[in-house]
């Protein structure tokens, strides 16, 4: 039995794996963006400072050119629809932008991720980190009053590694490493989310 799914948005419900990433070549600030990069992986920025550096990128962009639509995977939301209507509480998270949840926040419980901040005129100012690694989720299933025992977990990355190792029902879904699928109970490569709604089905006896 499961009362919670603890859902990655980027690469799981959305096809993009990174919503920055995503943004970035949209706008036309990618080649920007990579020595960013380049920096947070040899250890010369920290987390936090490579996102406020990243939405740097972005000052005085109007809120129409950030908050663009979002193409949802195949099945995702016939995955969020089952969920709910068999009383599971949902809890999408992302490293990636706000802009993701869009599209889903009218069928999840709650969607964390960072924000980008705007301005009185709807101009991009900064962004707001929420969401350095994902250890913060145990805190919130524990205070929901649910076990771990009671949780599917689905992920594709690194980030996500500290809640697949939590939950009973963890599922790596188009995993980025071996490692991340060397975490998980059940492995998934597929282009749409409904091999996920044959798994729920089951747990739930459904």
């Amino acid at each position: 039995m499961i009362r919670a799914a603890v859902l990655d948005v980027d690469g799981v419900l959305t096809y993009f794996r990174s919503a920055w990433q995503h943004l970035h070549k949209i706008l036309g600030t990618d080649n920007w963006a990579l020595i960013n990069r380049d920096a947070y992986r040899s250890g010369l920025i920290n987390y936090r400072d490579w996102a406020l550096t990243d939405a740097l990128l972005w000052t005085g962009v109007p809120r129409t050119w950030i908050e663009i639509p979002v193409t949802l995977r195949k099945g995702a939301y016939d995955l969020l629809r089952f969920l709910r209507d068999n009383g599971v509480r949902v809890i999408t998270v992302s490293g990636g932008l706000n802009y993701t949840g869009i599209p889903i926040r009218n069928y999840v419980d709650y969607f964390i991720s960072n924000e980008l901040i705007f301005d009185e005129n709807n101009t991009l100012l900064s962004v707001r980190v929420n969401v350095e690694n994902k250890d913060f989720i145990n805190e919130l299933i524990t205070g929901m009053g649910i076990s771990w025992d009671e949780v599917m977990a689905v992920g594709d990355s690194d980030m996500d590694i500290p809640i697949l190792k939590r939950a009973r029902y963890s599922i790596a879904y188009n995993p980025v490493s071996e490692e991340v699928a060397s975490m998980v109970r059940i492995v998934i490569n597929s282009d749409t989310l409904y091999p996920l709604i044959d798994i729920a089905k089951v747990v739930l006896g459904r």
